[in-house]
């Protein structure tokens, strides 16, 4: 038995002459003539090339990592009766090829990550598996770069290239990155080198790091207070005031809520504020005992943990039923001093492409005006219009009947020439 190649290599040709047999039995004739069998079910076979010497060679495709080694038993029979026999063992082994890239268990992963995060901290492993062997399996991670808005990604994440580690580098916002979605890949030492990708969706989660916080007053104040005048003859649940704020974060801790600051403790205080629209009414008719001036501390509260606020300041000066339309009106002018603007905007637009269509219309009519009242040019030609009708049982019509026309061309004195025309019918039914 001479092995001519062993480890066979997982990407072996067919054909491919693995190892040479040669038997020998001292017998003579019939006794001495030997049939070598392989053993069945295997992706070889064996070829007689010479008398006595066969051939082991590759039969079928080969997969290291389905079957790694192949254990044959070659048997030799003489043709003797009774027939004798020999077995001799051969162990064929299949050597690694890198035809296998690393896969990841599913190619996209979910994070939930907390903001305000610690630099550096782990957030997440990837793993690729790589059913090749020794250095064809042997996998390597990186970042695949890209940009996420004007930074590149891996100012944002980092990945260990051993052990598939994911890291966030700095401290995520939710307010400024909500989802961060990026690609890592894996890749194999063999030659040529083999990998895929694996895809991460980074969901950062709020959490309450905003308080709330007060949008201007379109009327006026001071100090950041709101000022109101409210008339003294107003009914019970009209609104007076609203105070307006948002927050930055989101779900819950972006749910505000209103409420006066003390408390009312007197069930004859005048206004009240709406838990979650902000604003602020009356709860009874005003009378004359009320004091004319009311500071109210407006408490604006999120629904996180821990709760943030802020403070709204209104001032409501009551005024006689004269005094508010004034004060009203001045605040509606001042309010609407943008949308005025604009109409204003409009309006000379729409007369200035009025004033450029009337010109244009003007021009074309003095135009035509003045083609149809222009004289007749030197050496031009005057024709009478003289026509005859004739009538009969079925109508009437009428045909040209002129024959001279007098023309002028260039002369001082026009001359008539004279020739026939040819008769133009119009016929009318009657």
């Amino acid at each position: 038995l001479t092995s001519l190649s062993l480890p066979v290599r997982e990407d072996a040709q067919f054909g491919t002459v693995i190892a040479l047999i040669s038997v020998n039995d001292l017998d003579s004739g019939a006794n001495g003539q030997v049939n070598c069998s392989l053993t069945p079910h295997v992706p070889f076979k064996l070829v007689s090339t010479f008398k006595n010497y066969y051939s082991l060679v590759l039969d079928s495709a080969l997969d290291r990592e389905s079957v790694s080694a192949y254990e044959l038993v070659v048997t030799a029979r003489d043709g003797g009766s009774p027939s004798l026999w020999a077995t001799a063992s051969l162990s064929v082994e299949v050597a690694d090829m890198n035809d296998n890239a690393p896969a990841f268990a599913q190619p996209e992963y979910t994070v939930f990550v907390k903001e305000n995060n610690p630099p550096g901290c782990h957030i997440f492993t990837v793993s690729a598996r790589d059913a090749d062997a020794q250095e064809n399996a042997l996998v390597s991670y990186s970042l695949v770069e890209r940009r996420v808005g004007e930074r590149a990604l891996s100012s944002y994440i980092s990945v260990h290239a051993e052990s598939g580690k994911v890291y966030a580098l700095q401290p995520l916002d939710h307010e400024e990155l909500e989802l961060l979605q990026f690609q890592v890949s894996a890749r194999d030492a063999g030659v040529p080198p083999l990998g895929s990708n694996v895809t991460l969706q980074v969901f950062v989660l709020d959490e309450n790091d905003n308080a709330p916080a007060l949008l201007a007053p379109r009327v006026g104040g001071t100090g950041g207070a709101v000022s109101e005048l409210v008339p003294r003859s107003l009914g019970a649940g009209q609104v007076v005031a609203k105070v307006r704020a948002v927050d930055a974060d989101s779900g819950y801790n972006a749910w505000l809520s209103y409420e006066l600051q003390p408390p009312a403790s007197s069930a004859r205080f005048p206004f009240r504020v709406g838990l979650y629209t902000g604003e602020i009414s009356t709860t009874r008719v005003l009378d004359e005992a009320d004091s004319p001036r009311h500071r109210l501390l407006v408490l604006v509260k999120d629904h996180g943990e821990p709760a943030l606020t802020a403070t709204a300041t209104v001032l409501v000066s009551l005024v006689e039923s004269g005094q508010a339309p004034k004060a009203s009106s001045r605040a509606s002018v001042g309010a609407a001093g943008p949308e005025a603007a604009l109409v204003d905007v409009n309006v000379y637009l729409i007369i200035a492409i009025c004033a450029v269509s009337s010109l244009l219309v003007l021009t074309l009519l003095l135009y035509t005006a003045l083609r149809c009242s222009a004289p007749p040019t030197e050496g031009a030609c005057t024709a009478d219009k003289p026509t005859l009708v004739c009538s009969s049982a079925v109508g009437s019509w009428s045909y040209s009947q002129q024959r001279r026309q007098r023309c002028a061309p260039g002369r001082a004195h026009p001359r008539w020439i004279s020739w026939p025309l040819a008769p133009a019918f119009h016929l009318v039914l009657l």
